[in-house]
């Protein structure tokens, strides 16, 4: 049986590349057989947001390419994961930014569970900007 991971993404995620390296840590445990747990804090509650479509904005430079937004791809990780990985937003950084209405499959959930959820798993990785 696998390890439960937890993965704390804080912050801003546009500052760096902390949603692809959230993504594909997530992505190569759960091919491996782990449980992993994704808690969004700060403004990644944004990522997953119910108003974002499908596709990312447009490239000037390259109109015809098309990239999948970033709810798309937490949307399929999550439907290719088949129940071995959860995405948590924490409800309070929610609630301050106007990110409350989540896509389907993302679960908000009460601030003190961060801790709760980081404790009770086998390993725990925190990304953020500091």
């Amino acid at each position: 049986m696998g390890r439960r991971l937890f993965l704390g993404l804080i912050g801003a995620p546009y500052a760096s590349d902390l949603l692809t390296s959230t993504v594909r840590i997530a992505e190569e445990a759960v091919r491996q057989g782990h449980r992993v747990t994704v808690w969004t804090c700060g403004y990644a509650t944004a990522l997953t947001t119910a108003a974002i479509g499908r596709s990312a904005p447009r490239n000037l430079a390259a109109w015809d390419t098309r990239h999948p937004s970033p709810a798309a791809l937490v949307q399929h990780l999550l439907a290719w994961a088949d129940g071995e990985l959860e995405w948590l937003v924490c409800r309070f950084c929610a609630e301050e930014r106007g990110t409350s209405e989540q896509m389907a499959g993302v679960r908000v959930r009460p601030s003190y569970e961060f801790m709760v959820r980081a404790d009770a798993a086998d390993v725990a990785l925190v990304l953020g900007v500091k």
